[in-house]
């Protein structure tokens, strides 16, 4: 194997995929990066093996096809202490990596490439393409609400599901469900029903911040592929059944209960001052046409906060997590919101005014 890069290149595409090198003392080989040339593309593979990420990157000089995988910190290290402008000659000879950069040389040692473990023999079941914004803006309405080193396994991630064409992305933590769905057009699109996990939802979020496009995902019946510019990203699934969330959400709905967004974050910021450090509640009391936020904590402490709204029906008196409505309001990008309760009184739906795809259920606490 050898090839020659320039080093700008090659150490933006390491920086991309160094995020996922693991300390292993039992399996060494994860601290490494796969390095392969195959037709005239230099991929430099990481992977913890939870999540794979491949930077491919097209040579236009002369090289040698072959593999093996190197340490990633030490070539990332040569390379950061190398000129931008510099290129790389990096040839494999004898097991053992060759590095020629401006007047430095080094040699590192190499493993087996055979050893690396990845994921070259993926098997899809679906697959689709979806505009890169899209899929962004719904992780961003919905991710806040996975669960947290939940025992129930399956709710520390996010369940995606492909039904009649439509992509439906749903997360809850047992407490508060976020749901958004979008359809995708001009594709048979075979239907499927997985579950991420919370780490490859973000890591996945970090990699669209790119300018918008198309990408490719593919899913597998262990993993998911996603292809985002020259990456290929591949995480493990959650084995498990999600939980059925469908009947969390109101068939009828009444007392709908419209309120300024702007109004209710600033009203739910003030009062979250003096809330419980440890159960975040505040009492939020409706009444003719006047919406009030109560709180208090461990040291006898109170705030109350109140705001004019427009609302004729009954009293309405609730305690609920301050955060997670804060979370939700965050999330809104519409003027006003939607609050609904429920006729058990144990939750609430809201919905964003000029966004049908998304709505969220949030549990009340009990007094």
């Amino acid at each position: 194997m050898k090839f020659n890069i320039n080093n700008k290149i090659f150490i933006q595409n390491l920086q991309k995929i160094n995020r996922f090198i693991t300390k292993n003392i039992s399996f060494p080989i994860l601290e490494n990066i796969l390095i392969s040339i195959k037709n005239g593309v230099l991929s430099l593979t990481a992977t913890n093996l939870e999540i794979e990420l491949i930077a491919n990157i097209k040579l236009i000089t002369h090289y040698i096809s072959g593999n093996t995988t190197v340490s990633s910190q030490k070539l990332l290290d040569i390379c950061r202490h190398s000129l931008n402008s510099s290129n790389m000659n990096i040839e494999l000879d004898a097991n053992k990596i060759h590095i020629i950069s401006d007047t430095s040389q080094y040699i590192l040692r190499t493993l087996p490439a055979d050893n690396f473990p990845n994921h070259n023999h993926f098997h899809h079941i679906s697959e689709f393409y979806i505009d890169s914004n899209i899929i962004k803006e719904m992780i961003e309405k919905t991710h806040f609400s996975m669960g947290k080193q939940d025992v129930r396994y399956y709710l520390n991630g996010m369940l995606l599901e492909m039904i009649n064409n439509s992509l439906h992305m749903v997360a809850t933590d047992g407490y508060r469900l976020g749901i958004t769905h979008t359809l995708l057009k001009k594709q048979k699109i075979e239907s499927f029903s997985i579950i991420m996990t919370r780490k490859g939802i973000i890591e996945l979020y970090k990699l669209l911040n790119i300018s918008r496009q198309l990408i490719k995902i593919l899913i597998g019946k262990n993993s998911i592929r996603i292809y985002i510019e020259q990456l290929v990203f591949t995480a493990q699934l959650i084995e498990g059944k999600f939980p059925n969330y469908d009947s969390v959400f109101l068939t009828k709905k009444n007392n709908g209960i419209i309120l300024n967004c702007a109004l209710l974050k600033q009203s739910l910021l003030r009062a979250a001052i003096l809330t419980h450090e440890k159960f975040c509640g505040v009492e939020i009391y409706i009444k003719n046409n006047q919406f009030k936020v109560l709180s208090d904590n461990q040291e006898e402490e109170t705030a109350e906060d109140t705001f004019n709204i427009n609302y004729i029906g009954p009293s309405i008196k609730i305690s609920i997590n301050v955060y997670y409505m804060l979370d939700i309001l965050n999330s809104i990008s519409s003027e006003n919101i939607f609050l609904f309760l429920n006729n058990s009184n144990n939750s609430i739906q809201i919905e964003a005014e000029n966004d049908t795809s998304t709505i969220y259920i949030v549990m009340l606490l009990k007094y």
